[in-house]
């Protein structure tokens, strides 16, 4: 076994413990649940999520705390509980409190992680004052207690993501469960491959799976998953060499499949449990971004149609998120990327990835550059006003390139306000410039006769990369976050970035590297001569006035 004295951190306060246990399973595994919940909602918090997603994760454990006051009032009616009165009087006053520190705490910008703290605490005090009395009734009184549930219907819980452990050594097996539940998490083991494919995995589960397994083999099993339609995100583990791990993985991303890491034998224990932590909450912040969590029925989860997208655009809903660009070699701003976002006053706000498509499909995506052109034009007075000219970049699509007269108009709209040219770089991905390749090549040579730069987006992750770039007049190299994220930990994205860095300087082009979010990624660019940074290790995007804020409080420009 291998609990060999791994410390036991301060998130061990987050978990339900045997005292607070009632006695009835059926009440226990709700109790349980909710503090699974906390704890996701404090790591999600400790990682860095975003304010949106921690407010949809504090209703939810409001709600499902509402639900479970509705559950115990229903077991305290079938057991003819004397203290039932005074006991609704308290949920009541914990639901009417909490709500209002809720709504208090987002009204001013709050701090939402302390509020999800306190959200813990009030539950533990409320159940160490009243368990005790349930108790000394709930004995011998299991059947009635399980009757009042299922006549009350099931309480909904969220989804919870799984983590299975497949490896034909049973000891492994163990090592890593035990390694998982230190974690703060738990999960479940198998020996036999073959009988873990039988198993309901689900695409937002974890599976941790070793790759050389006598019965069936790892590659057999993602495809066995593969072709039953679950595409969980795997941790794959092997005794053999990297280059096996490193084919493994290449298999999953032609069957897009998620390899979250690729580990080799033996485990260190402290970094599987990191590594785990990491892995568990990206997937809990992406499944609440996306589903936006079953505790919450709002009209932002239902589908965004044609029509709201063209009133969004006549109504002026769309806003921009200034991504900052940093020069490794001076550390100073250099730029930013325009990021638009769709700002709905019943929705909350919408990510393009939700729109964009539909935009496209509908010939609307012209619109939409042309709102953020507009947008960005006035941002741009703002940012001198701190004291800073930045270079903006500007995604443009397609269909842009379909409109001959685009260089002009765009020229003229920017020398109407006083804007020089070359302060705007278009960023264009590798398809929108095979849409049409002697339009685009028209288009894009007087762009830059008018002075605008241009920028190859996502390189390298097309077919014709070295084609665009010896065709088209770019001045700009774009990484892929793909390659950049995986470059300390994966040679063959290491040696595509130093590539790319190579043939930009070779080509006098600038390099961009997109998804820099740690410091060792930083420095590793910086040594290899790229010149531009964009990530989260430096910065999010961000609104225009968050921006504004960034750069007084990081590099002292003035207010």
């Amino acid at each position: 076994m291998v609990m060999m004295m791994i410390e036991v951190k301060s998130y061990e306060l987050w978990h339900w413990a045997p005292e607070m246990s009632v006695g009835i399973d059926a009440i226990d595994k709700y109790h349980k649940r909710l503090f699974q919940l906390f704890y996701e909602a404090h790591v999600i918090a400790e990682n860095g999520g975003e304010r949106a997603l921690l407010n949809k994760l504090a209703m939810g454990l409001l709600l499902y705390g509402e639900s479970y006051f509705t559950r115990k009032e229903a077991i305290m009616q079938s057991l003819s509980y004397p203290f039932a009165d005074s006991e609704v009087a308290l949920h009541q006053m914990i639901s009417q409190e909490l709500h209002q520190k809720f709504k208090n705490t987002v009204k001013a910008n709050g701090d939402i992680a302390g509020f999800i703290v306190y959200l813990k605490d009030c539950f533990i005090e409320y159940l160490n004052k009243t368990n005790q009395h349930i108790k000394r009734f709930s004995k011998e009184h299991e059947r009635e207690i399980e009757d009042a549930l299922n006549v009350d219907g099931f309480l909904t819980l969220p989804e919870e993501i799984i983590i299975y452990v497949v490896d034909d050594e049973p000891q492994q097996v163990e090592m890593l469960k035990e390694l998982i539940e230190v974690a703060g998490f738990s999960a479940k083991g198998f020996t036999s491959a073959v009988e873990f494919i039988n198993q309901p995995v689900s695409s937002d589960d974890i599976v941790v799976l070793d790759l050389n397994m006598p019965e069936m083999d790892g590659i057999e099993v993602m495809r066995h998953l593969h072709a039953k339609g679950s595409v969980p995100s795997y941790v794959l583990i092997s005794g053999f060499d990297e280059k096996v791990l490193h084919s493994a993985r290449q298999f999953a991303d032609a069957k897009k499949v998620v390899v979250a890491r690729t580990l080799t034998k033996p485990l260190e224990p402290y970094s599987f449990i990191d590594e785990i932590k990491q892995i568990y909450t990206h997937k809990k912040i992406m499944l609440d971004k996306t589903d936006l969590s079953p505790l919450i029925s709002t009209s932002s989860t239902s589908l965004f149609t044609l029509a709201d997208l063209q009133h969004a655009i006549e109504s002026h809903y769309l806003i921009i998120f200034y991504q900052p660009q940093i020069e490794l070699r001076s550390g100073k701003v250099v730029g930013f990327e325009a990021l638009v976002r769709l700002q709905h006053p019943e929705r909350g706000m919408i990510f393009p990835d939700q729109f964009i498509g539909l935009a496209e499909q509908n010939n609307l995506i012209s619109s939409i550059t042309n709102e953020v052109i507009d947008l960005v034009i006035t941002d741009y007075g703002l940012f001198c006003e701190k004291g800073i000219e930045p270079n903006i970049s500007i995604n443009i699509s397609a269909q842009d390139l379909l409109d001959l007269s685009l260089p002009e108009q765009l020229s003229t709209r920017l020398a109407n306000v006083g804007i020089p040219t070359g302060a705007i770089t278009f960023e264009l991905t590798e398809s929108a410039v095979l849409t049409s390749i002697s339009d685009s090549l028209d288009i894009m040579n007087r762009l830059r006769m008018k002075g605008f730069a241009l920028s190859i987006d996502d390189f390298g992750t097309g077919h014709s990369s070295l084609v665009q770039l010896y065709q088209a007049p770019f001045t700009e190299l774009k990484i892929d976050r793909s390659f950049v994220m995986k470059m300390l930990d994966d040679d063959e994205a290491m040696s595509i970035v130093k590539v790319c860095i190579y043939l930009a300087k070779e080509l006098k082009m600038e390099t961009v590297a997109e998804g820099v979010e740690t410091e060792e990624i930083w420095n590793k660019l910086k040594e290899l001569g790229c010149d531009i940074a964009q990530g989260f290790y430096r910065a999010k995007p961000m609104s225009l006035k968050a921006c504004c804020d960034w750069l007084t409080t990081e590099f002292n420009i003035k207010s």
